[in-house]
């Protein structure tokens, strides 16, 4: 349930909380389009580390919850708010903040396009990137938001959580756990799957700790099999020395564009012994059923999907829209020829993230 929280009497207790810091000297001169009054040592134009002291500033306002180990999104609606989910409190928090307003976003947002080598302006008002603590941020501003700048930052919580964490509790029904075995435990199949080299794919709605999850089943590959990591940000943990990441590259402002399709072809010739694709968002799709089949087995993906079914439904969909000129039901029988094993990730309504159901993706074609 989302409340806000602006405070009343009985809040005062938690008044520390919730209560935005004084923006420092350096963060009011620059919001105010004053760099040189700044309280920082003056840098030459275009620096790395002028770059890199400006974002810290303009990123002040915002260190409270940047920095708090529970928050994992900060959202900023209209000028004066804040918008944080944080797994200490019940839903989503609204939090007054004054000294947040367009001027600030807006600049923050020029900052950020500085630093990660693109643009960002009337003509091109949308923004994605990743924050240097790895955290990913999305801006949105006129024309293409109404009135008012938009932006979301989500934080990938580093939690190196062995698969063994994944007590799936009330999560999971034994009628959900649709595995070949049923007196086989969840973890135990899993892990059993990754020893036999199954292909995996992790579906999940949004912020239900599919990287995490993820990154849990990278834990559990020999150390002795070469890996190559494929992500558009990195946030995979490798699994062994021998191994290698390759990101992908949006290409503005002057950096060369690499897309994941481009990427996972780059990826057959290093020879990998599994390739794990962070997510299936479009063309990639294709290239990474075509690898699996033709020599990789045992690679992993995610995909966004709301249930077992739906992630197959998504995946066909991603390989139609390449004009591969296979019908739905072709692209749905060949996607679960080729993926072993669907695994669900889901959140209940406390907000507690975890499997909600594992199934042969044979079973469920």
């Amino acid at each position: 349930m989302v409340r806000s929280a602006r405070l009343c009497a009985c809040d005062r207790v938690n008044r520390s909380a919730f209560s935005l810091p004084a923006i420092s000297t350096s963060a009011r001169s620059l919001r105010s389009g004053n760099p040189v009054a700044a309280d920082v040592h003056p840098l030459p134009a275009g620096s790395v580390s002028e770059r890199s002291v400006y974002l810290d500033a303009y990123l002040a306002p915002f260190r409270q919850w940047l920095e708090r180990d529970t928050v994992t999104e900060i959202m900023v609606n209209r000028p004066g708010e804040v918008w944080v989910e944080d797994a200490a409190y019940p839903g989503m928090q609204r939090i007054e903040a004054p000294e947040i307003d367009d001027r600030l976003v807006q600049r923050l947002a020029e900052q950020v396009a500085r630093v990660s080598h693109q643009g960002i302006n009337r003509e091109h008002p949308l923004l994605g990137a990743t924050l240097p603590d790895g955290a990913r941020v999305q801006f949105c501003g006129p024309p293409a938001a109404r009135k008012h700048w938009v932006m979301a930052i989500r934080r990938h919580r580093r939690l190196d959580l062995p698969l063994d964490a994944y007590d799936t509790g009330p999560l999971m029904t034994a009628e959900q756990a649709a595995m070949p075995d049923p007196r086989q435990q969840p973890i135990a199949y899993l892990r059993e799957a990754i020893r036999q080299r199954k292909t995996i794919l992790i579906s999940g709605g949004t912020s239900t700790g599919k990287t995490t999850f993820l990154n849990a089943m990278l834990g559990e590959i020999p150390r002795d099999q070469r890996v190559v990591l494929v992500e558009d940000t990195p946030e995979l943990r490798m699994p062994g020395e021998n191994g290698v990441g390759l990101v992908a590259v949006k290409g503005e402002l002057g950096e060369a564009k690499v897309t994941a399709n481009e990427l996972l072809q780059a990826a057959l010739r290093l020879r990998p012994d599994r390739i794990v694709l962070g997510e299936l968002r479009g063309a990639e799709s294709v290239s990474f059923l075509r690898a699996i089949n033709t020599g990789h087995p045992g690679s992993f993906s995610t995909i966004h999907a709301n249930s077992l079914a739906g992630a197959l439904e998504q995946l066909s969909l991603m390989v139609m829209q390449t004009g591969i000129g296979l019908t739905r039901s072709d692209t749905i029988a060949y996607a679960a020829s080729v993926i072993d094993v669907i695994v669900q990730l889901g959140r209940d309504s406390s907000g507690k993230r975890g499997i909600t159901q594992i199934a042969n993706s044979a079973d469920i074609a």
